[in-house]
């Protein structure tokens, strides 16, 4: 069949937390950490407290203007602002290294693997959109967890540069994908993001209410379909996508 559907990465496809707050609050502080350890440099204690207050300032306003910046260029920009810059390539060193550590915690959603299995076998095209500050995560991710062949597109806000408060990824990933977005769906775990960009877009959207979920659908954020499980989700998003 025809259509295309994308797919949320954190808590939609994978979970990991402990990457997560990596990405949204100790990016930096752990890159000091790392070289620290290592005994290459020595951090001053106040220093990683005023890293993190920096960072988490940075990621604030991202989520305001929608403009994203790939976590090297973050990590770089405020060790400059703190008065503590590393060289470029000690700043990707300790990022790989820190993500690898994290992926090692990760976990597949469970049913996820076998969903986007069948909606590849079905002929579906698939792509994944994701607010991630660190590219190559998700792409590690997803093959260790046999699912990066079925995807024909990995789309994150560092690869394209807008963060999910904004349109432009879901219309990114549409281009990447050859879509249109009136035979597109998207499902993920944040109706603010997910659920509500992806509607910006003008694609249909999937809620995947995770038995955690605490935000309850709106008129401005109603998705087109509310699975509690990807567990055999995948014949309820075909119905959904073949509908628009």
């Amino acid at each position: 069949m025809s259509g295309t559907i994308t797919f949320d990465f954190h808590n939609t496809l994978v979970e990991c937390d402990p990457w997560f707050q990596i990405e949204i609050r100790t990016l930096v502080s752990d890159v000091l950490r790392y070289w620290n350890d290592l005994g290459e440099i020595d951090v001053p204690a106040d220093l990683l407290p005023s890293a993190d207050a920096e960072y988490r300032k940075l990621r604030l306003a991202i989520h305001g203007h929608g403009h994203e910046l790939p976590a090297d260029r973050a990590v770089r920009m405020i060790l400059e602002r703190i008065g503590y810059p590393l060289p470029w390539d000690a700043i990707d060193i300790a990022l790989d290294s820190i993500m690898r550590a994290a992926m090692e915690t990760a976990t597949p959603v469970e049913g996820a693997q076998a969903a986007v299995n069948r909606l590849a076998n079905e002929g579906v095209r698939l792509g994944v959109v994701s607010s991630a500050v660190h590219h190559d995560f998700l792409i590690w991710s997803l093959d260790r967890f046999d699912m990066a062949d079925a995807f024909d597109q990995v789309i994150t806000s560092a690869s394209c540069g807008f963060y999910k408060s904004r349109p432009e990824i879901y219309w990114s990933a549409l281009d990447q994908l050859g879509a249109d977005s009136s035979h597109a769906l998207h499902i993920g775990d944040s109706l603010r993001f997910d659920v509500g960009g992806a509607s910006q877009a003008g694609m249909r959207t999937a809620w995947y209410q995770r038995p955690d979920a605490r935000d309850t659908p709106t008129p401005e954020r109603m998705p087109d379909l509310i699975v509690p499980s990807l567990v055999n989700a995948a014949p309820l998003l075909l119905s959904t996508l073949e509908r628009s």
